[in-house]
């Protein structure tokens, strides 16, 4: 049985400890804040209630994977409901394309309605190519530890020297559809001209494995997982922020507190933004390679989330619709409500210039006058922007070349996001196993 201490509890912290609790592991969270869950929680006001940050998922089995691998499974504690409606995309040009987000032929469909043959076809065929990229991002970097070099067969077939934004260009002539494509990119904070073109492979996912929601909202994920943190005995530490990683001859010794307090451990899993934990807590000469690839990252730009409480009648929208332009708007109604009202959140890709409301009645829709509550959600660690494939190498490594140390959350590998983070804190218990 090893120590563990585990700085942050967002989702990937929470994950990482309950899976190492059930390994066998005496396992600490230390948290800075208040509550548990990090964004993974909810807003609410006046009767409403917001999800604070995700409010949807592709990729199930990980969230079906890390419950299962912690004790029981997830329908134990929460309910995984799929995402049934298209999701709405709104042109500039006037244009409205309802895409199924599963159903090969209902998506083709869509498109052919909206554009045609050609640009259906075109679609298609894309998002058919992307299956073969998922089997190589999953035999390689989405579920082991990424590799230090990918097989030449593997790098070809993934071309990650091609943007997102040269793939739309080269494979679709339609520009809804090539906004379509890059809006994949902007829903992480960066920009389909520094994005590899793989990352399309969440259009692949969305199809396949569907998006899937969870009864309450998102707020439950960080309930169940608390839930089980009790259940498996962890300690929880809130209102502790730790202000260093302790070490001897380049191994982790434990932490050290704000309020001077020492804690032990062998074993560091760290849930903040790698750039302060190797800028800032961890000095050892050890990680001196690993904190000046890390410190060449830039954060990722994080949306901009104003919550509305809206009174009817409202413009009646499925889950999600996305209005596409400059800045990218996204607008998602799964909150919950007084009767007679509704409960919007309005995420802003971008630089927002204008006013949320300001930005919604441009689009169309004209809510100013149903706005009966509002409130903005705090920023939070979007994760590492994308400046070139070169970046997926300068992401935080899950194992550090700290001995004991390991890193998950939207700054490490694989990435930001409810499935790869999940699947972040599956690489990093594996890697450290049973007690």
């Amino acid at each position: 049985m090893a120590k563990v201490i585990v700085i942050g509890a967002g989702l990937a912290g929470l994950a990482s400890a309950v899976r190492l609790a059930k390994l066998g592991h005496q396992v600490t969270i230390c948290e800075q804040a208040e509550h548990l869950g990090g964004v993974l929680g909810r807003v609410e006001a006046d009767g409403f209630s917001w999800d604070a940050g995700a409010a949807s998922t592709t990729l199930p089995a990980a969230l079906r994977d890390l419950f299962r691998k912690s004790g029981r499974p997830i329908d134990s504690l929460v309910e995984l409901e799929p995402v049934t409606e298209p999701r709405r995309h709104m042109f500039v040009d006037g244009s409205v394309l309802d895409l199924p987000i599963t159903e090969r032929g209902l998506q083709q469909e869509a498109w052919a309605d909206l554009a045609g043959e050609k640009v259906a076809e075109q679609w298609t065929t894309l998002v058919d190519g992307y299956g073969e990229t998922w089997q190589i991002l999953r035999n390689t970097s989405l579920e082991p530890p990424i590799e230090d070099k990918l097989p030449i067969k593997a790098i070809r077939q993934l071309k990650p020297w091609q943007s997102l934004e040269k793939v739309a260009q080269r494979e679709l002539s339609d520009d809804r559809a090539r906004a379509v494509l890059r809006h994949f990119a902007a829903q992480g904070g960066s920009d389909a001209k520094l994005t590899p073109g793989y990352v399309g492979v969440w259009s692949y996912l969305e199809r396949t494995f569907g998006r899937w929601t969870i009864e309450g909202g998102f707020g439950a994920l960080a309930d169940a997982l608390v839930q089980r943190a009790s259940e498996r005995k962890i300690t929880v530490r809130t209102c502790s922020e730790v202000v260093a990683v302790t070490t001897t001859d380049g191994a982790v010794t434990g932490v050290r507190l704000a309020e001077g307090t020492d804690l032990s451990a062998e074993i560091v899993v760290s849930d903040i933004d790698p750039r302060v934990l190797y800028g800032r807590l961890v000095d050892d000469p050890a990680a001196k390679k690993a904190r000046k690839r890390v410190l060449s990252t830039h954060q990722a730009q994080a949306a901009y989330v104003v919550h509305l409480g809206l009174k009817d009648p409202v413009p009646d929208l499925p889950f999600e619709t996305v209005l596409h332009g400059s800045p990218t708007v996204v607008v998602r109604t799964g909150g919950t409500a007084p009767t007679g009202h509704h409960a919007w959140s309005v995420l802003v890709h971008g630089y927002p210039t204008d006013d949320v409301l300001d930005l919604l009645v441009a689009r169309g829709l004209h809510i100013r006058d149903k706005v009966v509550s509002r409130h903005t959600s705090p920023s939070w660690w979007a994760g590492v922007a994308w400046e070139g494939y070169r970046t997926a190498r300068r992401r935080a490594s899950n194992v550090s070349s700290v001995k004991g140390l390991y890193c998950v959350g939207a700054g490490a590998h694989p990435g930001s996001g409810v499935p790869a983070t999940t699947l972040g804190a599956a690489i990093v218990a594996d890697a450290i196993g049973k007690a």
